[in-house]
């Protein structure tokens, strides 16, 4: 702890000025230096580079990086495409059949025929669940209101079990105190 104590006495405001004062300084000739910019030089792939007449490999077309817009190779292209649209005109007469009907629109009524059925089968096979339900509910009612009959009887029965031996137990404190007295 006295070391801590003998080096901050040590350090004197004189010092902390000169480092800010430096600091200033530093800051302030970097930041407001007056700096020329100079012109680019011609590097190896400015334009000033470039070719010029017979030893031009590519001519100036007017696209991106004086080079044509159109890429090299699309040169069959349009084959391509016109091959492409035949196969899909084909494709669709495959669909339809030969007398000029889509089973596209059977297939999709066949579809909707099936979903209907089986929205009507999920109606009914929830019906059923509801008065299988319903039923269930009356059967525990049921056996609820037996349960608790039982349960009351089994009470009554206890009570009175308890009363008798109550009174038995009274019975013989009280010959037992008149044999006691004698």
């Amino acid at each position: 702890m006295s070391k801590v104590i003998a080096w901050v006495k040590n350090i004197r405001p004189i010092k902390i000025l000169t480092v800010l004062c430096m600091g200033v300084l530093l800051i302030v000739t970097q930041a407001c230096g007056s700096v020329t910019a100079g012109e680019p030089k011609a590097g190896a792939n400015s334009e000033l580079s470039v070719p010029k007449g017979d030893k031009v490999l590519n001519s100036y077309e007017g696209g991106m990086n004086n080079f044509s817009d159109t890429d090299p190779r699309s040169t069959g292209v349009k084959s391509k495409t016109e091959d492409l649209k035949e196969n899909a005109e084909q494709h669709l007469t495959n669909k339809t059949s030969p007398t000029g009907e889509n089973p596209l629109g059977k297939n999709l009524q066949q579809t909707a025929e099936g979903t209907k059925q089986k929205v009507g089968n999920s109606a009914d096979n929830f019906a059923k669940g509801v008065q299988r339900g319903i039923e269930n509910i009356k059967d525990n009612t049921k056996n609820a209101a037996g349960d608790l009959t039982k349960g009351a009887k089994g009470a009554a029965d206890d009570a009175k079990t308890n009363v008798q031996r109550t009174a038995q137990d009274a019975s013989s404190a009280v010959n037992r105190t008149v044999r006691e007295a004698d």
